[in-house]
């Protein structure tokens, strides 16, 4: 199982438009990674921290410096802003490889299919 741990960032806030928001981590690039995943988050990693499941997205995106990846996931729940947080990111489940999307519309249409997806990988596996 692979894992990342990073600082919460703030990002374009694309999710945010079409409800899915997103906690949002800068990583070295890893294209063995590239994909999306059902997640196993902790927030707040150490003393007072919070455990959630959500579905991620690790690869490209616009605006980042070469050699560098984003990590984006949609937590199953509300836990307003955590910028600057610490996190810790374990991919639990690869649904699909990435795919290249023309407008919002489609994105949200994918992320709503991965949210499906990994509710039920994980009502059958955890």
């Amino acid at each position: 199982m692979n894992e990342i741990t990073g600082l919460i960032e703030k990002g374009t806030r694309v999710g945010s438009k079409i409800s899915y928001p997103t906690i949002n981590v800068v990583i070295d690039r890893d294209d063995s990674l590239s994909g999306v995943y059902v997640c196993d988050v902790e927030v707040g990693v150490g003393g007072d921290h919070k455990k959630v499941f959500g579905a991620g997205y690790v690869g490209e995106k616009d605006l980042l410096p070469k050699g560098k990846f984003i990590c984006e996931v949609f937590l199953f729940g509300d836990f307003g802003e955590l910028y600057g947080e610490m996190v810790r990111v374990k991919l639990l489940h690869k649904i699909r490889d990435v795919q290249k999307i023309k407008n919002l519309e489609e994105l949200s249409a994918l992320i709503s299919n991965d949210v499906k997806e990994a509710k039920k990988w994980l009502e059958l596996n955890v």
